[in-house]
């Protein structure tokens, strides 16, 4: 059996990586959790810029997240991440959050897909920029939950517009996963973001989302024995761009 190559480095949680509250936002700590992939990719000589010559690139697919706690500003962490398994369409990978004593604040699995830039479609994914991180290819990837749908017939929905600027794009051009949880967060009382702190998240992008577009964030509240999940779908052009159930 292959042992996929475990990568961490550490980092300082600054004041714009923060809310109001001190403790970091969702939308950075995915950015933060990538940021930590993006860097082991770099030193495997596998980095974003090498990819971009095949014209291709890593796309996100789904997130599940269990979070013990959040990040608060000075706060010394460590990301850790590893690229665990591939197939020829899907790659899965997880992430760590751990405090300074390393305690386990967040952890995270992912799917992953190479998109081909001409076609906008995901392709197969070539041997050469997964083979460094030595995952083990396995037939089936691990499935992660998909989140449950807004049902608008019985819930009450609030919503909230928004236009897609320059700076939500990213180098695949089209907007970065983490602004749809800053769209999703956004809808969301401030009332309820100081009473609440999230325990759990599923996060899946279905279509994506293209400078200048409208986007319309939604989302629903639902009890679930002692907990309270709102259900959340982002909509551009008609389409499901992306959905979340999120556990406070």
């Amino acid at each position: 059996m292959t042992i996929p190559d475990k990568y961490s480095e550490k980092h300082r949680v600054t004041y714009y990586e923060a809310d109001f509250t001190r403790r970091m936002t969702l939308a950075m700590m995915l950015d933060i959790v990538i940021l930590a992939s993006e860097d082991q990719s770099e030193k495997l000589n596998v980095g974003s810029d090498t990819v971009k010559k095949l014209n291709m690139g890593w796309v996100v697919i789904q997130y599940s997240i269990d979070i013990t706690k959040m990040p608060r500003v000075n706060e010394i962490i460590t990301l850790e991440t590893e690229s665990k398994y591939y197939n020829k369409f899907f790659a899965y990978r997880e992430f760590w959050i751990r405090d300074n004593q390393g305690n386990v604040c967040v952890h995270m699995t992912s799917r992953w897909v190479v998109m081909d830039y001409e076609t906008r479609k995901m392709t197969k994914i070539p041997h050469e920029i997964v083979e460094p991180y030595h995952a083990e290819k396995v037939v089936n990837i691990p499935k992660l939950p998909r989140p449950a749908k807004i049902n608008e017939t019985t819930e009450k929905v609030i919503s909230q517009s928004y236009r897609v600027r320059y700076l939500d794009i990213d180098s695949n051009q089209h907007v970065n996963n983490a602004h749809y949880l800053d769209w999703m967060v956004d809808v969301l009382s401030p009332e309820f973001l100081n009473n609440y702190t999230a325990k759990h998240i599923d996060l899946r992008y279905e279509n994506e989302v293209k400078y200048g577009h409208d986007v319309e964030s939604k989302v629903s509240f639902e009890n679930d024995d002692d907990n309270l999940i709102s259900k959340h779908e982002i909509y551009s052009n008609g389409k499901r761009s992306a959905s979340a159930n999120i556990t406070w």
